[in-house]
């Protein structure tokens, strides 16, 4: 089951719960101006949540995301990951935290955050941290930013493709790679329709 949340101009705060042996799966869509955080528990023995952000920022756009995984008992399992479309001067902060509490033996986080600027104006900030009192855990997290790569604009190019509608292509593209995760074609139809006049 997924489920798909929308963060809109203004504060957002939102907490999800995951108990004994459930899975949350989550896909939050964030456009325009906002202030963003999303804490995820992961309360009972074999939780596990898997989380998709995708913030589409253009014009003059402030963003700001704040998540949390937080592992509180044993065996639990989390995933994220967060991809930034930046156009203009859209600027976006991504702080990301993961805390895995004493007894959350054999926790397996994992954060990545992925940042494509559309524009030298874009700009993008990642802090991600770790706080682990546990000692048999599996924690990684990630984070790159960059604009398109040029060859990728040549190569469609060769093909007939004009840079403005190859830019389009790529950023598609970009955001696609992350809907993989998501199993559900409501959502991801849902997620395209919400989009739909926010890619440049």
């Amino acid at each position: 089951m997924y489920q798909f949340v929308q963060v809109h101009t203004g504060a957002n705060i939102l907490e999800f719960r995951v108990l004994t042996g459930k899975t949350l799966n989550l896909l939050l869509v964030g456009t325009g101006s906002f202030d963003a955080k999303l804490t995820v528990t992961l309360a009972g023995r074999g939780a596990s949540a898997t989380i998709t952000g995708i913030l589409i920022g253009n014009n003059n756009a402030k963003q700001s995301l704040h998540t949390m995984q937080i592992h509180q008992a044993p065996d639990t399992t989390s995933d994220l990951l967060v991809k930034t479309l930046l156009s203009d001067s859209a600027k976006c902060l991504y702080d990301g935290g993961i805390r895995v509490e004493k007894k959350a033996q054999k926790t397996n986080a994992y954060q990545r955050n992925e940042n494509l600027l559309l524009s030298g104006r874009a700009y993008a900030e990642s802090k991600p941290s770790l706080e682990i009192l546990a000692n048999d855990v599996r924690c990684t997290h990630g984070a790159t930013a960059g604009p398109i790569d040029p060859e990728q604009v040549w190569y469609l190019s060769t093909r007939g493709v004009s840079p403005a509608a190859a830019q389009k292509i790529i950023a598609e593209g970009f955001i696609a790679s992350a809907l993989m995760r998501v199993s559900d074609k409501s959502i991801i139809d849902k997620l395209w329709q919400t989009l739909s006049g926010q890619l440049k």
